[in-house]
């Protein structure tokens, strides 16, 4: 096209090139110019402050994704969000409208500890226990209430109910009642004592262990002699034979009273021959016994055989109790040893102690109130009793159960003792 000198068209070219060259030079330009001010105010305070999340258009970062419904429940109630500062967690709450209680435990009088349950909220049981000491069985977890029966230490029971410091406890024979739980223990209870007992049936078996299935030690026959070194629980003795074996054998199958000793017959007197005077007298010094030196024994003023005789009749009555030696109870050596310290003599706790460290001999004619009878079983000196005269003595019987009189000739007699002048 071939432009000539015109005016018009000189102004018409140079318009058409002018608004075909600044869209193209100035396109950056126009992107620029249509970004408002507010996007740009925007980005930058995001640059400064990060962004804000939109409620038309939420970011979701990495940390908040979970797998599972389950799981966006417990991190939106359980979880404080970390990256949010304006967003805290509840972790404690108001109590002050809950009452609050304070348990104390109280004790009675001696010092034994209050149940702080009712009965009916024991726990049940069904197991059995063995007293540890002597005790009485409440009507209730009380100290103070009234008393149903009394139980002896080892004696077995079944406990039916624990409390907090209290049980109900059944014994064999049907009686319940509550006990101090510390007062029992679910394993037998051993006394270690000294006694004899003799075997009450034709044959018994001593076991190894306080147990019916246990395994065989050796067999004894009636009337053997055991020697008892403990008591176990209320069943069981454990026991040493003659031979010096040892095991365990039922309590109900011996006794402590000792057998029946055949009566000696009486020796017939040979007839005297007239004698010479020198033969019959030494004769006499050869047969006669040595006896003790009475000069030697104490003399208490006011006190002799007759005052011993006196404070025996006062214990008349009293309990046998194996090794005691008081008016709650006593043994045979025990009401000796007992009624010579009353009058300031000091006499051992044993038969046998008694027949070889106490006083001197005397024969039985020349027996006083208040000598002592030993008695004779083999080689031992089994009872001892006082002598009161008349041919009767006070001793403490263990088959009777009580401090009792007695026949002097009751058992063969080993021997008699004086212990004061």
């Amino acid at each position: 096209m071939v432009f000539k000198h015109n005016r018009k068209q000189h102004i018409l070219a140079i318009a058409v090139a002018f608004f075909a060259a600044v869209p193209a030079i100035c396109l950056p330009i126009g992107v620029r110019a249509v970004t408002t001010p507010g996007f740009i105010v925007a980005k930058a305070y995001s640059n400064v402050f990060g962004e804000e999340d939109e409620d038309d258009d939420v970011t979701i970062e990495d940390w908040a994704l979970v797998g599972s419904d389950a799981e966006m429940e417990d991190s939106t109630s359980d979880k404080a969000d970390d990256k949010n500062p304006e967003k805290t967690v509840e972790t404690e709450k108001d109590f002050e409208d809950v009452p609050k209680y304070f348990i104390y435990q109280s004790y009675d009088t001696f010092n034994r500890p209050d149940e702080l349950l009712a009965p009916e909220y024991f726990a049940p049981d069904n197991m059995q226990f063995y007293a540890r000491v002597a005790a009485v069985l409440k009507t209730k977890p009380n100290s103070s209430a009234p008393s149903v029966t009394s139980i002896h230490k080892g004696q077995a029971v079944i406990r039916t109910a624990l409390g907090d410091s209290w049980s109900k406890v059944r014994t064999e024979n049907g009686k319940e009642g509550y006990i101090l739980t510390s007062y029992i223990q679910d394993t037998m209870v051993k006394v270690n004592s000294k006694f004899v007992v003799w075997c009450d049936t034709g044959s018994l078996t001593i076991r190894k262990e306080p147990a019916s299935n246990s395994a065989k030690v050796t067999t004894v026959h009636k009337h053997a002699r055991l020697a008892v070194t403990q008591v176990v629980g209320d069943k069981w003795y454990k026991v040493t034979t003659a031979t010096g074996k040892s095991g365990y054998v039922p309590r109900s199958y011996v006794t402590r009273k000792a057998p029946p000793t055949p009566t000696p017959s009486p020796t017939p007197r040979p007839t005297k021959k007239p004698a010479a005077k020198t033969t019959a007298k030494k004769t006499a010094a050869k047969a006669k016994p040595k006896y003790g030196n009475l000069s030697k024994l104490p003399r208490i003023s006011g006190r002799n055989g007759s005052s011993i005789v006196a404070i025996a009749q006062s214990m008349l009555g009293v309990k046998y109790k194996y090794a005691g030696a008081s008016r709650k109870g006593t043994d045979c050596s025990g009401l000796v040893k007992y009624c010579y310290a009353q009058i300031g003599i000091r006499v051992p706790h044993g038969a046998t102690q008694i027949w070889k460290h106490s006083g001197v001999s005397v024969p039985r004619s020349a027996l006083k109130p208040g000598d002592v009878v030993c008695y004779s079983k083999g080689s031992i000196c089994p009872h001892v009793a006082i002598y009161v005269g008349g041919n009767q003595v006070i001793h403490a019987s263990d088959t009777k159960g009580k401090v009792c009189y007695g026949n002097i000739d009751m058992m063969k007699i080993k021997g008699y003792k004086r212990l004061i002048r």
